[in-house]
């Protein structure tokens, strides 16, 4: 099952709406104290468009200072990288970033893979569209697949789906 505890994190907590103003949401965020220093790395989505490079160094030059500031005389090393096209989800808060998007999950339920667009999150479930199931060849218009059923999750990038971002 995937984690929840994301929106929790003090560090997404003070980094997320300076995000927000550009435009941006952190996908992932981890900080190692090391012997040396200290090593972050932010993972971000551009809500418009694809993340490139750009929204990368425009993040780094805003959150670099204010890090850098917080640790004193301790290094630092940020690094910040775009999700990748078939990002593996470590947080059920993904499903709400990545709305829109094609993704494959393992469902313990059906003990299959099920590929589908992200419609939307609740308390209990993940809504899908245009759903195929692993092994079958019929593709269901819309599925809910509860949270606890989830096991595993991931984006599924396909060249042809241009409808959707992917």
């Amino acid at each position: 099952m995937l984690d929840t505890g994301l929106e929790e994190s003090p560090l997404f907590r003070e980094y997320a709406p300076l995000l927000e103003q550009l435009g941006m949401d952190i996908v992932e965020i981890a900080q190692a104290n090391r012997r040396e220093g200290v090593n972050v790395v932010i993972i971000i989505h551009a809500r418009e468009g694809e993340t490139t490079v750009d929204h990368c160094a425009d993040v780094y030059r805003l959150v670099y200072p204010r890090m850098q500031l917080a640790l004193g005389d301790r290094d630092l090393s940020l690094e910040v990288s775009t999700p990748g096209l078939e990002r593996v989800f470590k947080d059920l808060h993904e499903f709400t970033i990545f709305q829109g998007r094609r993704v494959r999950i393992y469902d313990s339920g059906r003990r299959a893979w099920v590929g589908g667009i992200i419609e939307g999150m609740s308390e209990q479930s993940v809504g899908l569209s245009d759903v195929y199931v692993e092994n079958q060849s019929e593709k269901i218009e819309k599925m809910n697949i509860t949270l606890t059923a989830i096991q595993k999750a991931k984006l599924d990038y396909r060249w042809e789906d241009e409808r959707h971002g992917n």
